[in-house]
């Protein structure tokens, strides 16, 4: 059941990139509210992620998942954004994009905090992940780290 709860909050967090693709073919409200259910399953991970309902290479697992399903959509975004750089596509591609590291950070921060938490990351390594969570691109090859450092047994912490 706890397995099945972290996928459906990781999709929620996940989904909304491409929910704003979809949204741009139609008029509807999907990309309101899909950004408020990924929000709302970005907190939900985050305090039960807290609390220990799942162990840091789960989270690990589901935050690198979602960043590494969101790339494609990046690009999308990206080309998007390049197409339109005199008009608004550029300005809608980066706020997309914000919005979306925001909710897939969220997921990265949770893992890398419960990883701090079981001790596999020293504190140093915890800030600085913790952080390069919520930057394009480096939050991709943060959450992989986290991830095989979440495989690992106890690091000495300093």
């Amino acid at each position: 059941m706890k397995r099945a709860l972290l996928v459906v909050l990781l999709l929620g967090v996940g989904a909304f990139p491409y929910a704003v693709l979809l949204g741009l073919t139609r008029f509807t409200p999907i990309v309101e509210v899909s950004f408020v259910v990924g929000l709302v399953c970005a907190v939900a991970l985050f305090v039960l992620g807290r609390r220990g309902t799942w162990s840091a290479r789960q989270l690990a697992l589901g935050s690198m998942a979602v960043k590494l399903a969101q790339i494609p959509a990046y690009v999308i975004w990206f080309i998007v954004g390049a197409a339109f750089f005199l008009f608004a596509g550029f300005v809608l591609a980066f706020f997309v994009d914000a919005l979306a590291i925001l909710l897939s950070g969220l997921a990265g921060l949770t893992a890398v905090l419960r990883c701090r938490k079981e001790e596999k990351l020293t504190r140093k390594a915890a800030v600085v992940h913790g952080i390069l969570q919520f930057i394009f691109c480096a939050d991709v090859f943060s959450a992989v780290w986290v991830y095989i450092k979440s495989r690992k047994e106890k690091e000495s912490v300093s």
